[in-house]
């Protein structure tokens, strides 16, 4: 493909960092027809790869899996080399590139599917006429051994599911005794945790072909029979495609689908594990097959999102077969171990790596792939998987851990020599045993790397099991950005893990300035360890908590108690919060929320994802809000309406009263001839059809306050709604307004607190929250508005005073009133 000059134009090596999570699209077609384990966000990882890869250049995937960052390379005009030791990323890759006659692959399917239907062997398992109703059987639902349940398809695509009769349970009882004509794999199943004595018991036998009944493994058979006859290469490799997605889907691993998905007729191989469970369903093959063609989900669907996202093609080059990089190949690819990465790249080509390692065999995906490969290699023996090669750790085994930790220590150096000189990795973590933390930052660090950045990122969706649990916990990475050359910053000392541990406690939590969940401390914590260079001690969570747990009590300097939500962990927050909080804003959730509001009212209505997303580049790091409560925001000040959220027409109207005081509140400083300044978050709020807040201004920044006030409060101090300040001269501070229309009384006194106690401050509420303002009974905020030289005015009081021919400051505010009357 040639370059795209657009990139070419638009590409900035200084443009921002990507310092900040983003938010998972939907996936297109391209990338949801094939079955692969852990497949990673494909527009995040096109986001690096824009960021961090010039247009032209060299993208580096050592670990390819479902090969995503190669296709998302070549979609963005850069070149990519795939390598996965898993011979299905090569399939992958080669499918995709294939050439696409949807007529001839249609009619092909179609003739396959008819062969298959029509014979003996299917028509007597797989049709049913009841009632004089033909029908077709979509699946069998077995517990243990026994057949329980049928579910039907009619000709009028009717569906029912019924219990299973005499008949089902004869042809049941058939099974074992069937003979089958056509090639099928008996090579012995892989190693792997999860094969133990009971499965082999479970399933029949030791051999791949007992992952299925004798009637799927039949009628499977023949399908790949057929497949091998046809002549076309690019069509048969299509149909392989379709046939390989259709082998896990009728294995006895397949359950049916819980009630809440609302897909009776379907199952899935749902965990990266092998497992029999004692409800299981027997799907149709022939059906399945079809539907891996022609569904939503299928090849036809794939294909055609591949023609029209690469129209001039995709043209590859198999390193096996060349030995050597084709500069005018897209995608340059190969089953390779990493350790012979320099054999295929360069030392100092690679622009940019982007990679996601099997960490220490938490997904084992070459024996898994088992399930594919052992049809695959009988089409061509390039497919046969090396299951000795895959870098993993057998299950307490000390000298397992020692090899592994070499072997990835060798596969970072490789990485390293690949790479230019100002070349970034950016390498994706999502292991929870700290093993594999200090593994990985001994390999990475030892190999000549530092850690840059680290980002948790949200992912929408890392398995079947987080499908129901959009954005929850358990679907998370971290995202590591590492550079060469800097030197290994290493602290193993414990004590001086403790204190940093406890230190960047105290400054996350005071920077949310809220009760948090644990486990977003953790999760804060991690990327703060890891870019400083700790290498964490051998119990981690357990660790971190001890040392937590050691500053919790009535004398400390955390408090802890339960969560509502005990999913994430119980809350954390300081015992005095004002030795920790010196400069105090309002909580977290307050900040998110105003934040909500102005986006929806800068885009009239906007999509939940897209809301997130702002957030997420608004608080970095460890204010990085839960996406889950996002939505409880929205419902308080918002409706959804055709899929986007709009603002609910009273929290319309009581931001416009908010807007509406502020502008009286300068239009008053004008009057008096003082400079006014609008808070940063109000600056953009319209007042009229053309006028914005910042329009009524003098100053929109306080930064000619530094050498005055430390940055940090000069910050805070411009998030106050508005200040006046003199003509002419020094910036000095001589009045502080706080419009609070809803909010908390408590977040204008803790922003106020950020300038001197001698600098007049008004709160102007609305008349019918004067009773509610004069009835707060907290001592702490009665002693801080009195001391800190706090008045207020109701929205009457302020028209009023706005109306007045006032010529001084003292003057205008001399109908301001203190709580207790005076």
């Amino acid at each position: 493909m040639s370059d795209n000059r657009l990139f070419s134009q638009q590409y900035d090596p200084n443009a921002p960092e990507l310092n900040f999570p983003l938010v998972e699209e939907t996936r297109p077609s391209l990338y949801r027809a094939m079955k692969y384990w852990g497949k990673k966000p494909h527009n995040i990882w096109s986001s690096f790869i824009e960021r961090y890869c010039p247009p032209g250049g060299l993208v580096v995937d050592p670990f390819a899996g479902s090969g995503i960052a190669a296709f998302e390379a070549v979609k963005l005009g850069r070149k990519a080399v795939a390598l996965d030791l898993n011979p299905l990323s090569s399939f992958i890759i080669e499918v995709t590139a294939s050439k696409y006659d949807e007529a001839l692959f249609l009619a092909t399917a179609t003739r396959i599917r008819q062969e298959a239907q029509s014979d003996e062997f299917y028509r007597r398992h797989f049709s049913r006429t009841r009632n004089g109703v033909c029908s077709t059987v979509l699946n069998y639902r077995w517990e243990r051994d026994r057949v329980v349940g049928v579910a039907l398809e009619t000709d009028d695509e009717t569906r029912s599911l019924t219990q299973a009769d005499e008949d089902d349970a004869a042809l049941a009882a058939e099974l074992d005794a069937v003979t089958i004509p056509a090639w099928y794999p008996t090579r012995k199943l892989p190693r792997h945790p999860s094969i133990t004595q009971r499965f082999v018991l479970d399933a029949g036998g030791d051999t791949i072909d007992h992952l299925w009944t004798k009637r799927n493994l039949h009628v499977l058979a023949g399908l790949f029979e057929a497949i091998s006859r046809v002549a076309n290469s690019d069509v048969r490799l299509q149909l392989l495609s379709a046939f390989v997605q259709t082998l896990h889907l009728c294995t006895k691993m397949v359950i049916p689908r819980n009630e809440a998905a609302n897909r009776d007729f379907s199952g899935s191989w749902g965990r990266p594990d092998y497992l029999i469970r004692r409800r299981r369903m027997e799907q149709n093959p022939v059906d399945v097959f079809w539907r891996a063609c022609s569904g939503r989900q299928g090849i036809m669907a794939m294909m055609r999102d591949a023609v029209a996202t690469f129209p001039g093609g995709i043209s590859i080059n198999d390193l096996r077969v060349s030995k050597r990089i084709r500069k005018s190949a897209d995608i340059n690819y190969g089953t390779a171990d990493v350790a012979d990465l320099l054999d295929y790249v360069p030392a100092g080509t690679a622009d940019f790596i982007i990679t996601d390692p099997p960490y220490a065999g938490l997904i084992r995906y070459l024996p898994l792939s088992v399930v594919w490969l052992a049809w695959l290699e009988h089409v061509d023996k390039k497919y046969t998987p090396d299951l000795e090669a895959e870098i993993s750790v057998e299950r307490n085994s000390a000298s397992s851990r020692t090899n592994y930790q070499r072997r990835l220590r060798n596969a970072f150096e490789r990485i390293h020599s690949a790479l230019t000189d100002k070349g970034r990795l950016v390498v994706t973590f999502h292991h929870q045993d700290v093993r594999e933390f200090n593994d990985f930052v001994m390999a990475a660090k030892g190999a000549g790397f530092d850690f840059d950045k680290v980002t948790h990122q949200y992912n929408r969706r890392s398995g079947e099991s987080n499908v129901a649990n959009p954005y929850g916990v358990s679907a998370s990475d971290f995202y590591v950005r590492c550079v060469k050359h800097r030197d290994p910053r290493f602290a193993p000392d414990a004590s001086d893990l403790e204190r940093y541990v406890v230190a960047q406690a105290v400054s996350i939590v005071g920077r949310r300035n809220e009760p948090t969940p644990f486990t977003f401390l953790f999760q804060s914590l991690w990327p703060e360890l890891l870019q400083a260079g700790f290498v964490q001690p051998q119990d981690s969570r357990d660790e971190i908590t001890r040392i937590l747990m050691q500053h919790e009590g009535p004398d400390k300097t955390f408090t802890r108690y339960p969560n509502p939500d005990p999913n994430v962990g119980d809350l954390w927050w300081f015992n005095r919060p004002s030795d920790y909080i010196s400069y105090p804003d309002r909580p977290l959730q307050d900040r998110i929320a105003d934040s909500v509001v102005a986006y929806l009212r800068r885009h009239s209505a906007a999509k939940l994802d897209d809301i997130i997303a702002n957030l997420f580049r608004e608080y970095p790091n460890g204010l990085t809000p839960d996406p889950r409560k996002i939505g409880t925001i929205l419902e308080k000040i918002a409706f959804r309406s055709q899929g986007k959220w709009r603002l609910a027409p009273e929290a319309l109207t009581a931001i416009t009263q908010h807007s509406n005081s502020i502008a009286t509140i300068l239009r008053l400083g004008r009057r008096l001839g003082v400079r006014r300044f609008v808070g940063r978050r109000e600056q953009p709020e319209q007042v009229s059809e053309t006028q914005r807040l910042r329009d009524l201004a003098d100053v929109t920044t306080l930064q000619g306050l530094r050498g005055r006030f430390p940055q940090e409060s000069i910050e805070r101090l411009e998030m106050v709604d508005a200040i006046f300040l003199p003509a002419q001269g020094s910036d000095e501070l001589l009045c502080l307004w706080e419009v609070e229309n809803s909010t908390n009384f408590g977040s204008s006194i803790q922003r106020g607190s950020n300038a001197p106690a001698s600098v007049p401050k008004i709160m102007v509420v609305p008349d019918a929250r004067e009773a509610e303002l004069k009835r707060t009974v907290d001592p702490l905020f009665k002693t801080s508005f009195a001391d800190n030289q706090w008045r207020y005015l109701t929205y009457t009081d302020l028209e009023r005073a706005a109306s007045f021919t006032a010529k001084s400051l003292e003057q205008a505010l001399s109908t301001s009133k203190s709580l207790s009357g005076a």
